[in-house]
């Protein structure tokens, strides 16, 4: 079993379905929370909780004075060839936002990324924000619901969908409309690499 990272969680989905989730099929849904978080990060290639802990990423130098890193929320540490980089020399973009995608070495600072393999190291908590965006959060939540909707006996039920591995049911026209809004809102959040 998964453990969820906090897309969703079970209150929004017993809202959602407006009856309670018993205690002995929690351990399932929760399973299937933190399933479906991992299809919305393959789906849109973005973690939207970042680490509660730093780590490091190691990137290749370009001979220039920008690079463009993984998203996070901010820089811990920079370090070129093996030499850590004071936080004075170097501006993190884009300013007033995030995630962070870029760093930029300041013009009067005399370095450079240093063309070579592997030689930049970037440690940061890797992640799009700080809590999940609600939309990324509401989308998680219908396809779990979706799945609670499958595993159960439903009657009256207007289609099926796959999604990953799993199958999800619709009971009627508004689940189908929110199952659709999902996937609208999966791919707005998709990370364009160029």
């Amino acid at each position: 079993m998964l453990t969820p990272k906090g897309y969703t969680d079970i209150a929004q989905i017993q809202n959602y379905l407006l009856h309670t989730i018993e205690d002995y099929f929690r351990p399932q849904v929760e399973d299937w929370i933190a399933r479906m978080e991992k299809y919305v990060e393959q789906e849109t290639g973005r973690v939207f909780i970042a680490d509660s802990v730093a780590s490091e990423k190691t990137y290749n130098g370009n001979g220039g004075l920008n690079l463009f890193i993984d998203e996070c929320l901010g820089i811990d540490e920079l370090t070129i060839d093996d030499t850590v980089i004071d936080v004075d020399d170097y501006i993190v973009y884009p300013t007033n936002e995030s995630p962070k995608v870029r760093i930029k070495l300041k013009n009067d600072a005399g370095l450079y990324f240093t063309e070579d393999e592997q030689n930049v190291i970037v440690e940061a908590k890797w992640g799009y924000s700080e809590i999940c965006p609600p939309d990324i959060g509401f989308a998680t939540m219908v396809f779990v619901v979706g799945i609670i909707n499958f595993s159960g006996e439903m009657e009256g039920e207007i289609k099926s969908e796959k999604i990953g591995d799993y199958t999800v049911t619709f009971k009627d026209q508004t689940s189908l409309q929110d199952f659709q809004r999902a996937e609208e809102i999966l791919k707005k959040y998709k990370l364009i690499v160029v």
